[in-house]
């Protein structure tokens, strides 16, 4: 039986250094486009976009005959395409519209230390004094980021960072619930028929947001900054950044994958300061080393192949 090699592990680590990067850079290119795009349009042109792609994708990896969803898979296809699309990324479209990117990545580093919470709800299970510990350092330290917003819930900044927070308890249970239904369907057609059905659940609020002559006129009037935005949504991250981390989680147990998911705030910051202009602080940075290292305590430990598994999610879309 032939058994693939794995790849030198330089060649691993670096490709999802790569993705932080390609991952970090999305919430930039993202808040570049919602500067002149509003965000129910540009989700409307992101999943259009990405379906695209994925369809395309599909064609070529399933033959015909399999490439419509199982008969019995399909309303759990439906409720995922539902949170992952509608309510996940719309959410996280008109957050990110009203907060900055650099506020946003540092939200969704929360994202695996959620899906291990959420996990072991599910189960019943106490999480752990370690697992507990990080969850507090990590949740403390995202309050404070919330708190130098101010008390102020008219403030457009506060409400966009309680939204994006929404958004990452979203994608949380999309990772949680999808977690069978990709083991079973495999990633990339799970990927494809939950965007290309969240699409036509989105399309609502999409076409709806087209019939506002103020939004046709600022898509009308996007530069070619905004668009190029646009494209990076649908090339980079729904295709590059998706490759990336399926290829390294088939190599690398998914909890040291997950971990490079923390780098993306500071990426993420690094970059907003120097081609967006937002003023980061060092009471950000260091609230960011306290959210990171309470994920970190919660994920440095012992899993079996089931805890990983739940740690195992396609790259944010």
């Amino acid at each position: 039986m032939h058994v693939r090699a794995r790849p030198p592990a330089a060649v691993l680590y670096g490709a999802l250094l790569v993705h932080t990067l390609v991952s970090a850079a999305n919430y930039l290119f993202a808040k570049r486009a919602l500067m002149e795009i509003p965000a129910l349009p540009l989700g409307l042109l992101r999943f259009a976009g990405a379906s695209l792609l994925l369809i395309v994708l599909l064609r070529r990896a399933r033959p015909k005959g399999q490439r419509m969803p199982p008969r019995e898979w399909r309303k759990r296809l439906l409720f995922l395409s539902l949170i992952g699309v509608p309510v996940n990324q719309g959410l996280f479209l008109t957050g990110l519209q009203l907060s900055t990117a650099t506020h946003a990545a540092l939200l969704y580093t929360l994202t695996p230390l959620f899906v291990l919470l959420l996990a072991q709800a599910l189960h019943r299970e106490f999480p752990g004094w370690r697992t507990a510990l990080g969850a507090a350092l990590a949740l403390g330290g995202t309050v404070y980021v919330l708190l130098q917003r101010g008390l102020d819930v008219s403030g457009g900044p506060l409400i966009g960072d309680l939204v994006l927070f929404v958004a990452v308890i979203a994608w949380t249970v999309y990772t949680v619930e999808g977690r069978d239904v990709v083991g079973k369907l495999g990633a990339l057609p799970t990927i494809a028929w939950t965007i290309i059905g969240g699409t036509l659940l989105y399309l609502p609020l999409g076409l709806g947001a087209l019939l506002v002559p103020a939004y046709r006129a600022d898509i009308a009037r996007a530069s070619p900054a905004a668009w190029w935005g646009v494209v990076y949504l649908i090339v980079m991250t729904s295709v590059v950044a998706y490759l990336l981390w399926s290829w390294a989680l088939a190599h690398l147990a998914a909890v040291r994958v997950a971990v490079f998911n923390n780098l993306q705030p500071l990426a993420t910051a690094l970059m907003a300061q120097v081609f967006l202009g937002e003023r980061v602080t060092a009471g950000f940075f260091a609230a960011a080393a306290v959210v990171i290292a309470g994920v970190l305590i919660a994920q440095w430990r012992s899993a079996d192949a089931a805890e990983e598994a739940l740690l195992e999610s396609p790259a944010k879309s």
